[in-house]
């Protein structure tokens, strides 16, 4: 169809050819049933991981203005860069629940030892995002009386430097260890 891009421009006089009808090639089957985790309708993905990434280098540019926020006592910034945070987390953990780890669950049936260490994975998310929501509903609440003061600053800035040493070793343990177990259907048997 776009062979026109590829090649030379033919000259103008050309031997007149007998066309005759192109039948398609059939191409080997890789069935939509082989490319979906078995029991469920999720598809493999091969931009996924690449994407969960793609959110880990995001989160981390936000944290680190979040960071730059703090050194600057930039309250207004800081919550900005914290709601930020906020949206951009439940999106990747939302993105990682349903279309990763469901679908890891279905095609890691049949391997107890990579199972466990998804399910452990998994289960270990769970405690850093309810900590996480725990430590953003903290600092950006509206509250009555809540008051960014010398103590609130101080609290602010231990929590946040344990939070961003936790995501970074998660991260880091994502991306080299629970990443690589998401494979095309197939690879698993």
């Amino acid at each position: 169809m776009f062979e026109f891009l590829w090649k030379k421009k033919a000259p103008a006089v050309q031997p007149v050819v007998q066309k005759r009808a192109i039948r398609p090639v059939p191409r080997p089957k890789v069935a939509v049933e082989q490319a979906v985790a078995p029991g469920t309708q999720l598809h493999y993905d091969p931009n996924l991981v690449p994407n969960l990434v793609a959110d880990h280098r995001a989160l981390l540019g936000i944290f680190g203005e979040i960071g730059a926020a703090m050194n600057r006592k930039d309250m207004a910034q800081v919550k900005q860069k914290l709601g930020e945070f906020g949206d951009g987390l439940r999106g990747h953990l939302l993105k990682e629940n349903i279309r990763f780890y469901v679908y890891l669950q279905h095609n890691l049936e049949g391997d107890a030892e990579n199972a466990a260490i998804m399910h452990e994975f998994r289960s270990e998310m769970q405690h850093i995002g309810k900590a996480v929501a725990d430590f953003l509903h903290k600092y950006t609440a509206e509250e009555d009386g809540w008051i960014w003061d010398e103590t609130m600053w101080q609290s602010f800035q231990e929590e946040v430097g344990g939070i961003g040493k936790v995501l970074t070793k998660r991260i880091k343990t994502e991306e080299s260890i629970l990443y690589a177990l998401y494979l095309p259907p197939h690879e698993y048997r």
